[in-house]
């Protein structure tokens, strides 16, 4: 096959069953191109062929023959296009894995709009519908329209300079970032894990020498527990590591697997049933913990796990008489809630590449949250010393706290590469992504809630049933320990075992479903008493950061103007709706950063990663705080294990663990640099100042000194705060395997969403979301309203679309690719307000306290709450699907 790509002729002789993305990134290496859902719903693949935007995935690659292809790549950081310029201005990508896609697809746009319009600016449903082919996981939709928009209208036209939000935006843009699976060593092996089909099984026999034997076979693994005990499908059986992935995917064929097949409990409903199949009936204390956090102590009664200790309840006994006994004239509301499991599906898989090498040494790319912690780990399963593995994982197409472990694929990798001592390269499909890439626990949650006549919060009671697959260590009902002052309250949660895949941690573990449950049964109980929903908040709650919240949604026009609910008729309702959630202030003390300025530049470097969350912006700009420059002139490196201990990002601990020990050793660094000058130029009256040192006569700036004085280098701690409580909490928690604190108070927010309620097709659209968030500073203004918008949206998503879909018969999950599972796309998302309120948390080193998890907790609750004010009905179970409205507003 002869094509042109980028200008340049290639010529391969091609396999009938290769796809033309195969042929781009294997064969021509040009890995700015993404190869992510495989059916052509995602757009990251798109590539123009002949001028015309095509997903690459689904183009058979001998239909490239004698074609001009263009790819990212023609598009590189010398021949920039205006609509690359107005991405990066307008910050319109996060992890960056779908940003090519969506750029090619967009520069073919600007060029039909152009020809047609000229320089007018083209309506958001004109964009909308160019871009209706392409997902973006992390939600960077709305500075993808004004990117497209102000592009399209000539803005960018003459553009020269980099003007970026964040300092990786150009490699982002231009497809020069790699990626682990974009990672390609000499000799490396193409790694395939063979998965069970089975929920419950024994494994009676398992014979891999047929596959060993295979030409093009450098190894095979087995995967297998000791006890040979399948408790879910997509379980790891074996592995192989193979010359190319058609001999591997041959060589999983060939593996003779002889199983016993068992009765299996799928979902809580079977779990629980009188005489289900255990999932754990024996070896418990190897259960996997799906938390985030420490697993406390619990019993087991059958599949269910509770715990010994109510350890975040408050007046237990209280609570519990509150609600048996209420108040004269007071109010109970007693509500059962249901929540699906929401997958990660980050874009980029789960991916690993392991080399080790004769001399002992692992080097491992990993995509991972966890660059440092994940180096430490293989060290110590490995058997190996810290200093032998180095982690790399320069950039990560996304994680959402699936990623914070180590999982099968790096386990399988660096094993096979300690079989073969050549590269290994282990990268999950999308059908496997989705079946054990990690999703959010689906749970039961029945919660009481008793408030006296006067209105006043007389207990809570909320009992949380969390199905995590195999695993333990939710905390839904926990999350309810921070709202609403200090009634009392008894908050249990239960873990119910399946046989289904591991849960894990997913943005705010446990707070959407606590916020689902609490904020609609608030939202309720204020109309059984005929309150005003904010009135009543305030009744209950003394935090003086969430009233300051309940001031700003009150201060809206279209709160005040809201109506009464159900007060709207006719086929379309609109609804206004709120809730408020908080979330806990993380950080690692142990977290460092170290920076370094000599003729080459200021350096800042620490084995931390940047998934999205901006951690490389947010060091560019603590160094540029200090020396008061731009952040695009600061060179940031993380991903590399090997340099100074980096903060895990989950939990929002990543911004504030780096910023203070940053800007802390850049400071230092500065006033190093400011002594050497006054030295070397004899300086007079010398001060760091904009751009460079003031001096008696005149400014150097910051280059002209590093032309002349030698290079200057300090690193930093973040540490902890000036608390006794966090000093202790940093010796005795590493010895439990935290390693992070919990620092004092908590973040707060508030979303306020207007929806349109079609009630003859169970259609709902969000019109407008007004989100107000309290976390402290704001570093970078830019990339934490980018955090806020994709919570939103995942909170939208979680509303209304999401839902992770079994077979209830087999254990087999039903929504195993994108154009299964429904995602929001870029024509779902509403117009977006964020006003944060920074006055607050001043004692927090760097003085802001984490926003992540933050900016999407309240919001599907919030969608929930608006949908009852539209049409009177209370959506009890997530998301709300179209035959569940239709049936809820049936009179």
């Amino acid at each position: 096959m002869k094509v042109t790509i980028n200008g340049r002729d290639y010529n391969h002789t091609i396999r009938p069953d290769e796809s033309a993305v195969d042929v781009i990134r294997h064969r021509c290496q040009l890995t700015g191109t993404k190869l992510v859902c495989g059916a052509g719903v995602c757009g990251a693949c798109t590539v123009l062929v002949d001028g015309q935007p095509l997903v690459s995935c689904l183009l058979p690659a001998h239909a490239l023959e004698a074609k001009q292809v263009q790819t990212i790549e023609s598009y590189g950081p010398e021949a920039l296009h205006p609509m690359q310029h107005a991405f990066m201005a307008h910050d319109a990508l996060q992890c960056g894995f779908c940003t090519p896609g969506f750029v090619m697809e967009a520069i073919a746009f600007y060029d039909q709009w152009r020809a047609h319009h000229g320089k007018t600016m083209p309506p958001q449903n004109e964009v909308a519908a160019a871009l209706a082919g392409h997902l973006c996981r992390c939600g960077a939709y709305l500075g993808i329209y004004e990117a497209v928009q102000r592009a399209c209208a000539g803005e960018y036209d003459q553009m020269t300079e980099i003007h970026a939000a964040r300092v990786d935006a150009l490699p982002k843009v231009t497809g020069q970032a790699i990626y682990t699976v974009d990672v390609q060593v000499e000799g490396q092996l193409v790694g395939k894990i063979l998965r069970s089909p089975h929920a419950h099984a024994q494994v009676r026999a398992l014979d891999l020498a047929p596959a060993r034997s295979m030409p093009g076979v450098k190894a095979v693994i087995s995967l297998l527990d000791p006890d040979k005990m399948v408790r879910y499908v997509g379980q790891e059986i074996a592995a192989v590591a193979a010359v190319d992935e058609t001999t591997a995917h041959a060589a999983l064929a060939a593996i003779h697997v002889e199983y016993q097949t068992l009765p299996a409990a799928i979902g809580l409903e079977q779990a629980l049933a009188e005489n289900a199949p255990l999932v754990w009936p024996e070896r418990r204390k190897q259960v996997p913990n799906t938390g985030e956090g420490p697993v406390f102590p619990g019993r087991w009664q059958g599949n269910l796990r509770r715990p010994r200790l109510n350890l975040l309840g408050a007046k237990v006994k209280d609570a519990r008489r509150a609600i048996q006994e209420p108040p004269p004239a007071g109010a109970v509301r007693q509500e059962q809630w249901r929540l699906p499991a929401q997958i990660h599906t980050a874009l980029e898989p789960h991916a690993c590449v392991a080399h080790w090498q004769a001399d002992g040494r692992l080097t491992v790319h990993l995509s991972t949250q966890a660059c440092y912690h994940m180096a430490h780990q293989i060290a110590e399963m490995f058997d190996l010393n810290n200093e032998q593995v180095t982690v790399h994982c320069a950039y990560v197409g996304g994680a959402f706290g699936a990623k914070l472990s180590l999982t099968a694929e790096a386990k399988a990798a660096i094993t096979l590469s300690r079989e073969t001592l050549a590269p290994v390269g282990v990268i999950l499909d999308r059908p496997e992504e989705m079946t054990v890439g990690g999703y959010r626990p689906g749970a039961h949650i029945d919660i009481s809630l008793a408030a006296g006549p006067g209105g006043e919060l007389a207990g809570i009671s909320a009992h949380a049933y969390a199905d995590s697959g195999i695993g333990i260590g939710s905390l839904i009902a926990a999350q309810m320990r921070f709202m609403y002052g200090k009634s009392p309250r008894e908050l249990v949660d239960y873990d119910v075992v399946t046989h289904t895949a591991p849960g894990k941690p997913f943005r705010g573990p446990g707070g959407p479903l606590a916020a689902w449950a609490l904020e609609q049964t608030v939202d309720q109980i204020a109309c059984d008493l005929n309150k005003d929903v904010i009135a009543l908040r305030r009744l209950w709650d003394d935090d003086p950061v969430r009233i300051k919240i309940y001031d700003r949604v009150e201060a809206l026009s279209v709160w005040q103007d809201r109506g009464a609910v159900g007060s709207d008729n006719g086929r379309y309702r609109r609804g206004i709706g709120v809730a408020f959630g908080a979330w806990n202030y993380f950080y690692d003390p142990e977290t460092q950063v170290q920076v370094e300025a000599s003729a080459n530049g200021i350096v800042a470097t620490t084995a931390t990663q940047d998934m999205g969350n901006g951690s490389r912006t947010v060091i560019a700009q603590a160094v540029a705080d200090a020396f008061h420059i731009s952040p695009l002139a600061v060179t940031v490196h993380v991903g590399n294990s090997q340099a100074v201990r980096g903060p895990t990002s989950g939990g929002s601990r990543t911004t504030n663990s780096l910023y203070y020990p940053a800007f802390t050793a850049a400071t230092t660094v500065r006033n190093q640099l400011v002594a050497a000058a006054v030295t070397h130029f004899s300086l007079q009256d010398a001060a760091p100042g904009e751009g460079g040192i003031h001096h008696a006569n005149g400014r150097l700036t910051w280059a002209q000194v590093l032309a002349q004085v030698p290079p200057q280098r300090a690193q930093a701690a973040r540490g902890t705060d000036d608390r006794l409580v966090d000093r202790l909490e940093h010796l005795l928690l590493p010895r439990l395997g935290v390693d992070l604190v919990f620092g004092q108070g908590t973040a707060s927010a508030g979303y306020v969403s207007e929806v349109a309620v079609d009630t003859w097709l169970g259609q709902i659209s969000v019109l407008r979301v007004w989100g107000f968030l309290a976390a402290g500073k704001i570093h970078t203004p830019a990339l934490a309203r980018s955090q806020v918008y994709g919570g939103v949206i995942q909170g939208i998503g979680y509303a209304l679309y999401e839902e992770k879909v079994m077979d209830s018969a087999t254990g087999a999950v039903l929504t195993r690719g994108l154009e299964d599972y429904r995602l929001p796309g870029i024509g779902d998302v509403p117009e977006i307000i964020v006003d944060f309120l920074e006055d607050d948390f001043a004692y927090a080193r760097g003085k802001g306290i984490g926003l992540s998890e933050l900016a999407t907790i309240p919001v599907a609750a919030s969608v929930a709450n608006a949908v009852f004010h539209a049409t009177g009905w209370r959506p009890k179970a997530a998301p709300i699907r179209p035959d569940r409205l239709l049936q809820g507003v049936q009179p």
